[in-house]
């Protein structure tokens, strides 16, 4: 097939006008052709159809997720974070590596992120979730993602790195920053000037934890071998760092968020859910379709390769939409309403394949503690849309950085701060 007889789409993925339609657009693609060339940002493939989307996830061997400039092989990989890939974004280590490297901190990580130990947390988080409503409760209002829905995941990955409880709003602040603001706001450059300093920290907890470890995940890390016995560089400990951090305070945070926003408008799924509280098991399987957080990501083509009807080339680079495939219409019927017991519901919130999400586990469960709190305690909650703030130039992520609420004031439980 020629350059000329391939199907070309032309969006922006960073423009506005693409995040108000990408919904439409990405439908619209799905149609036409689900694997369709871009030109814009030098060129990539756009992969739209849920088999196409999926295809490419398991097949990590030929869709590479590494991100590598100058490689041995000639390829300059540009890892899941582009295209294009900002300047000066560093590597997201586990996310971004392949082979014996990602297998052995995936095994490192599993004791953590696996149901039995995320089980574990759950009375933890629990009591969080409590505390957390119980200083807003008597005001009958607060913000629900700054007074609830940030600081929860927060405070659950500080305890789960070995960072203390108590630093949650520093690593918040920079973290949901860095999501939600586009490079060119004082908020994006002053959480820049905070990693700097929240860098330096890290890698000097991780030498004492090389002399003191406890059982938390920065002395795994700062401990484990790689290569021949070779141990992370502090460059790999702080991606690395940065990844689990990043993807434990954010993603879920705006998935709740999203999730009681969507509620909100729709008072007969609310109810049914306060009616029916063994439904929510499901239901969390169909908000983390239909918000779909974690948009797109990219992938670079590692060999000739067809896929959907098109030929790839070695070199190539291409975006995958989890979004897309998750309202991809022959998979999922009416794929624009929240059928709260959808069954099945395949969806790719988290990906296929080996570097499906490792945190998948700890989502669902603060997921499901956070609105089982909500819609027992201040069940009548209604949002202020017009003061509801969502995030800007982001493409990759979805989310919320303030949404008041107001409700019938409640009595507090009386638990005590858990850490």
């Amino acid at each position: 097939m020629s350059v000329t007889d391939r199907p070309e789409v032309d969006f922006d993925l960073f423009s506005e006008e693409f995040a108000h339609n990408r919904h439409d657009e990405w439908a619209r693609m799905r149609a036409r052709c689900p694997v369709a060339f871009n030109t814009r940002y030098g060129g990539f493939w756009s992969v739209s159809g849920y088999d196409e989307v999926v295809a490419v996830s398991r097949d990590h061997a030929t869709f590479s997720s590494k991100y590598e400039e100058n490689a041995p092989d000639g390829i300059d990989y540009i890892g899941i974070m582009g295209v294009p890939r900002v300047s000066g974004v560093p590597s997201a280590q586990i996310s971004e590596k392949e082979g014996p490297t990602h297998i052995a901190l995936r095994r490192l990580l599993n004791p953590f992120m696996l149901p039995p130990a995320v089980a574990a947390y759950r009375p933890f988080a629990e009591q969080c979730a409590t505390w957390l409503l119980d200083r807003r409760i008597a005001d009958g209002h607060m913000d629900m993602v700054a007074d609830f829905t940030n600081p929860l995941p927060a405070i659950l990955t500080m305890k789960m790195m070995g960072l203390p409880c108590e630093s949650w709003p520093y690593y918040a602040e920079v973290f949901h920053a860095v999501n939600a603001y586009s490079a060119d706001t004082e908020e994006f450059a002053r959480s820049m000037m905070l990693m700097d300093d929240m860098n330096s920290e890290l890698l000097k907890l991780a030498d004492v934890r090389r002399h003191d470890p406890k059982e938390d995940i920065i002395s795994k890390l700062a401990a484990m071998e790689i290569e021949d016995g070779r141990k992370l560089t502090d460059k790999e400990l702080l991606g690395a760092f940065r990844n689990l951090i990043a993807g434990g305070l954010d993603t879920t945070t705006s998935l709740t968020s999203l999730s009681l926003l969507h509620l909100d408008a729709h008072h007969d799924l609310r109810q049914r859910l306060i009616d029916e509280p063994d439904l929510l098991a499901r239901a969390t399987e169909e908000f983390l379709r239909f918000t779909s957080v974690n948009e797109f990501l990219s992938r670079t083509v590692t060999k000739d390769v067809e896929l959907g009807g098109q030929k790839l080339r070695r070199g190539d680079y291409l975006v995958l939409s989890w979004l897309s495939a998750n309202f991809d219409e022959k998979v999922f019927e009416r794929p624009d309403e929240v059928i709260l017991d959808r069954s099945p519901n395949p969806h790719m919130a988290f990906g296929v394949g080996p570097h499906r999400c490792i945190g998948m586990h700890i989502a669902r469960s603060l997921f499901e503690v956070m609105m089982r709190e909500v819609l027992a305690r201040i069940p009548d909650y209604v949002v202020d849309r017009e003061a509801t703030d969502f995030y800007s130039g982001n493409p990759e992520l979805a989310g919320v950085v303030a949404m008041p609420v107001t409700f019938t004031p409640g009595e507090p439980v009386g638990v005590e701060r858990p850490f």
